[in-house]
């Protein structure tokens, strides 16, 4: 939704993401991802962060847009999540907004593999997705 240079601000990759941090966050990166592979962007939706929808100045529609045009067709033809993953600390530049980034990717029923990087944050006691960037790897985010 937003270039992750703009608005993320990531570890230089000395601190690292506690394992229960990690598994949390991660559970619920999965169910964003599960969302956009079954196609619901109602659900994807649903997880976004308030404080990110806010950020948006594209006009009325860009976010529904961006999840039914680039994101579901990013996922189109998904088989398997690659099982290595790549947590990082990472929050938010503009209110600073804690959270966890992680560095994914999945394999297509050719063989190919596509990478994406999932802001997970936690605002008002809950998680949710900060931002998705599509063909990023975690040299791309720091």
């Amino acid at each position: 939704m937003y270039p992750a240079y703009a608005d993320f601000g990531a570890d230089s990759g000395k601190a690292e993401v506690p394992v229960a941090m990690a598994q949390e966050y991660g559970a619920f990166a999965d169910k964003a991802v599960e969302a956009l592979v079954k196609g619901d962007g109602k659900a994807f939706r649903a997880m976004l962060s308030p404080g990110t929808e806010k950020m948006e100045q594209r006009g009325k529609g860009a976010i529904d847009m961006i999840i039914y045009e680039r994101f579901i067709p990013f996922f189109d033809g998904f088989v398997k999540p690659h099982l290595v993953d790549q947590p990082f600390p990472t929050y938010r530049r503009i209110d600073g907004v804690k959270g966890v980034g992680f560095a994914r990717s999945f394999f297509l029923s050719d063989g190919s593999e596509r990478f994406y990087v999932i802001f997970i944050l936690k605002e008002d006691d809950r998680l949710t997705v900060g931002n998705l960037l599509l063909d990023k790897k975690l040299d791309d985010v720091r």
